[in-house]
């Protein structure tokens, strides 16, 4: 018998580099709703091998005090609150692919797996952080008149609502710090207010929508997403308007990419995980949170 032959065996140390780095790498293009929250994964353990919780703390707003002549100053009391966020959430792909040999020559059908696996992962984790976490807020509902549309004046109404709560959104504007998702059709409809796109009212000639610009809204940014909504029923958000820091994400255990040669299969497993959570900055049901859902009627 000839020796010396490559086979699925002796190339399986080949595989996760041919496989890892194009998956990964979908999954990183991916993200967008992760990159607009606050990323607190600093704060696990070095080894990241203990602790399911992180500790979060809130620091209130201070008051300043008058100080009286020939008088002790007074030490205040810390009452800052603290956000819990659960490493809770396990997420993964796995595919059993046959006759890897074949899979590897053939380079559009690696890329199509990798794209598939690695957007699936990503995908999960951006629609947690959009329909588990930032649509769950309720203390700043603002409701719109019509299913999947808002006029400028329902904007501005969840502008005061972040405004009522001391929020600097006009500091968070100029450091890209706020931000407005919505399904399309919400998005389309706001684009279609001149309020936002005529060059007599925003200043930009050729106007916005002439140069394909990303349209913003009073300088927030309007995001289209398919993580909103868009069916119309009562009390469905079909937007949110938040900060970036009304949302606290960690990942534990970062994109992972496994794969061993399974001979009872004559094929090779597949898989790619993370371990990650999100949760809100404040109560959900609280007004002091900078997220505002927009609701439909």
């Amino acid at each position: 018998m000839a020796t010396g032959n490559a086979t699925v065996t002796t190339s399986a140390n080949f595989i996760p580099e041919l496989w890892s780095a194009p998956v990964l790498d979908y999954a990183e293009k991916r993200f967008a709703l992760r990159q607009r929250v606050r990323d607190v994964s600093e704060l696990l353990p070095a080894d990241l091998q203990r602790g399911d919780t992180i500790h979060v703390p809130r620091v209130a707003a201070e008051t300043a005090r008058t100080k009286a002549e020939d008088t002790a100053v007074t030490f205040d009391t810390f009452t800052d609150g603290k956000t819990d966020l659960s490493i809770d959430q396990h997420v993964y792909v796995a595919k059993r692919i046959e006759d890897i040999t074949s899979v590897q020559a053939n380079i559009d059908l690696l890329e199509m797996y990798s794209e598939s696996m690695g957007y699936a992962v990503a995908d999960n984790i951006e629609g947690y952080i959009a329909a588990t976490v930032l649509q769950g807020a309720t203390g700043n509902d603002t409701a719109v008149a019509t299913d999947n549309q808002m006029t400028a004046a329902e904007f501005r109404s969840g502008e005061t609502k972040l405004l009522n709560s001391n929020w600097d959104i006009d500091g968070a504007k100029a450091t890209g710090n706020i931000y407005l998702y919505g399904n399309p059709a919400i998005v389309q409809h706001l684009k279609g207010l001149g309020t936002f796109t005529d060059t007599d009212k925003t200043g930009l000639n050729p106007s916005g929508t002439i140069q394909g610009m990303q349209l913003f809204a009073y300088g927030i940014p309007l995001i289209p997403s398919t993580d909103w909504g868009s069916a119309g029923t009562t009390g469905e958000e079909p937007a949110t308007m938040w900060m970036k820091e009304g949302v606290l994400f960690a990942m534990q255990q970062d994109l992972r990419f496994q794969a061993h040669i399974d001979l009872n299969h004559l094929s090779t497993s597949v898989v790619i995980d993370a371990l990650y959570g999100s949760v809100l900055t404040y109560p959900a049901a609280g007004t002091l949170g900078p997220v505002v859902n927009f609701t439909n009627p």
